[in-house]
């Protein structure tokens, strides 16, 4: 009996259709995703690793490297204790940004645009995807040197080598310039799934230009000749000139699309990350306005803690709620860093700009506008210790640490531009086990276990896979 009953479903199988793969296919959900979703995604990805906190390898541990916050208990994250450290930033790049960004540019790539329209809307994608390949590699680079790169994201290679920083940032310099000029701000982008610009296409040309000028300024110790001929061409083309062309993800007021910020300190309730005295103490000698923003006070005054001591989180300042919500955006670049760095570019005689104070002021200026508290610009810009003619120190320091304080809630660039500018002074605290502050993340473990050969290879090229090994750029 049982036979018969085998033989009739095979009959009635065979007698509906020829096609078994066919009887295996979900007709419910779709099983090709567009390239405009891949796009969104790395984005987001993207987004959420910087504007986490943790003691993880991320955008979120730069914030204590960067001494703008301390935390009271748990202290592995102001004691540098790479041992203890999750390296998410690594893994989240190359296992989802980059590949969803590969993917995104392939669907693309296979599309058949129409007529001129669809072909300048292509060509404008295949830009823009290749704008944030070169923001996700140069975050590596600049985080860790050497990495996997002309090998990289081929899934049937387990064991990439590791390519030399200095050679692959010039490549990425290249591939920017390209990506630049390919955008015509004519046609469109990804529609709805650009959640930087909302396809406004000449923001991210501006864009485009401004992390051109980073790139440049950030090797210009290194290479000044391109790195100055990379300035140049940046600020010729046209970069940031407001608040209104800062590159932006915005988070929405309902869990899970949430500041991964706000996420981990108010909804898991994380008690133990505090304002330092280093900021605190610097912001409260100018009546810094933006002190209401970042910080909350303890008896109506704002105190910071010792950087990587226990204490009470209840005796210090917090992050305020300027900050602190659900909805407060990622910063991928903003017109505050590209004045500072047109400032720089003035002391240091670059062809294209000039009068460094005046650009100074004005990347004060836009910081405190863009925490809606630009009426306290014009006093805190007067005051002998702010002013460009009369603070203290080279340019450098100047710029520094006014820099380091506009970065605050930026701690990648906060924590690189210290290293690169070497201002604020900032020491490792004695139960560090670094005698100084890191000037760059160790590899993951997982490179040293999986793919020893070239791990060993890599760490010897840079001079050791050590935190206090400085990279190419980091000169001085």
């Amino acid at each position: 009996m049982k036979k018969i009953i085998i033989a009739c479903m095979m009959f009635l199988g065979f007698s509906c259709t020829n096609d078994l793969v066919s009887l295996n296919e979900d007709l419910k959900n779709a099983t090709v995703a567009a390239p405009g979703s891949f796009f969104a995604n790395a984005l987001k990805d993207m987004a959420d690793e910087m504007n986490d906190i943790s003691y993880q390898v991320n955008g979120g541990v730069t914030r204590l490297f960067a001494q703008q916050l301390t935390s009271v208990q748990f202290l592995e994250g102001t004691h540098y204790v790479a041992e203890s450290q999750t390296n998410t930033l690594w893994r989240t790049i190359y296992s989802s940004v980059l590949p969803d960004l590969v993917a995104s540019a392939e669907g693309v790539r296979n599309t058949n645009p129409v007529g001129t329209v669809g072909e300048i809307t292509q060509r404008n994608q295949l830009a823009m995807i290749e704008i944030m390949i070169v923001y996700a590699y140069a975050m590596l680079v600049e985080g860790f040197g050497d990495i996997p790169y002309s090998e990289a994201l081929d899934f049937d290679n387990v064991q990439p080598t590791f390519d030399d920083a200095r050679t692959i940032y010039i490549d990425l310099i290249n591939r920017l310039s390209g990506a630049v000029n390919n955008l015509d701000p004519s046609g469109a982008g990804f529609d709805t799934y650009d959640l930087l610009y909302q396809n406004d296409v000449a923001k991210w040309k501006k864009f485009g230009n401004a992390l051109k000028l980073k790139m440049g300024m950030r090797i210009i110790d290194a290479d000044p000749e391109l790195g100055g001929q990379t300035v140049s061409s940046a600020i010729s083309d046209g970069v940031f000139t407001s608040n209104a062309d800062n590159a932006l993800f915005r988070y929405l007021d309902e869990v899970p699309n949430v500041s991964p910020f706000y996420l981990a300190l108010l909804q898991r309730q994380v008690n133990y990350f505090v304002a330092t005295n280093t900021i605190i103490d610097l912001m409260n000698e100018y009546g810094d306005a933006r002190r209401s923003v970042f910080f909350t006070t303890v008896n109506g005054a704002y105190i910071g803690g010792t950087f990587g001591l226990p204490q009470n989180f209840g005796s210090f300042s917090t992050v305020g709620q300027g900050i602190l919500t659900p909805s407060t955006p990622t910063v991928l670049l903003d017109y505050q860093t590209v004045e500072f760095l047109l400032a720089e570019a003035a002391e240091r005689d670059i062809t294209g700009v000039s009068d460094a104070e005046a650009h100074y002021n004005a990347a004060i200026r836009a910081s405190f506008a863009y925490y809606n508290v630009g009426d306290g610009a014009d006093s805190y810009l007067a005051q002998p210790g702010v002013a460009y003619g009369t603070a203290s120190g080279t340019w450098k320091q100047k710029i520094g640490v006014q820099k380091w304080l506009a970065l605050f809630n930026q701690g990648f660039e906060a924590w690189t531009e210290y290293r690169r500018l070497d201002y604020p002074l900032l020491t490792a605290p004695p139960a560090a086990i670094l005698d100084v502050v890191p000037t760059r993340f160790s590899y993951p473990f997982e490179e040293q276990t999986l793919n020893a050969v070239n791990y060993n290879a890599a760490a010897s090229a840079i001079g050791g896979d050590l935190m206090t090994t400085k990279l190419f750029w980091d000169l001085y």
